[in-house]
């Protein structure tokens, strides 16, 4: 499996201090033309990075937790995770901003979701 750069739609709220939304993904996504005061729609390019790249040559699986949150795993083991808290255990690494991005979109292009029923929980390193 070759992992490809993807094309989002991001929405980007007008309130202060607020997270940009991911809209759509595809190819023929396009930004709408909206006001500023109402946010602001932006075209992306995201690509894989080193160290997703690297977990995919190994054999990593990518995953949504039952929460929501994206998780790098090698078979029922939690090798990394957006969530602070998965990442206090020994040899969970966190998964920065870009990282979360691209395999979010990633997952989402597949049709995996949050609450698929086959998605088995990870466990943590002992």
């Amino acid at each position: 499996m070759f992992l490809h750069s993807i094309s989002v739609l991001t929405y980007q709220p007008a309130t202060p201090g607020s997270a940009p939304r991911l809209v759509d993904i595809g190819s023929a996504v396009r930004a709408p033309a909206v006001g500023a005061a109402q946010g602001r729609y932006q075209v992306l390019r995201l690509a894989p990075g080193p160290r997703v790249l690297r977990w995919q040559r190994e054999g990593a699986r990518f995953d949504l937790s039952a929460q929501g949150r994206v998780q790098v795993r090698f078979g029922q083991w939690l090798a990394a995770s957006e969530c602070p808290e998965d990442c206090r255990a020994p040899r969970v690494a966190a998964l920065d901003q870009d990282e979360v991005a691209y395999l979010e979109a990633y997952l989402l292009a597949r049709g995996q979701a949050w609450n698929n029923p086959d998605s088995a929980p990870a466990r943590l390193p002992q």
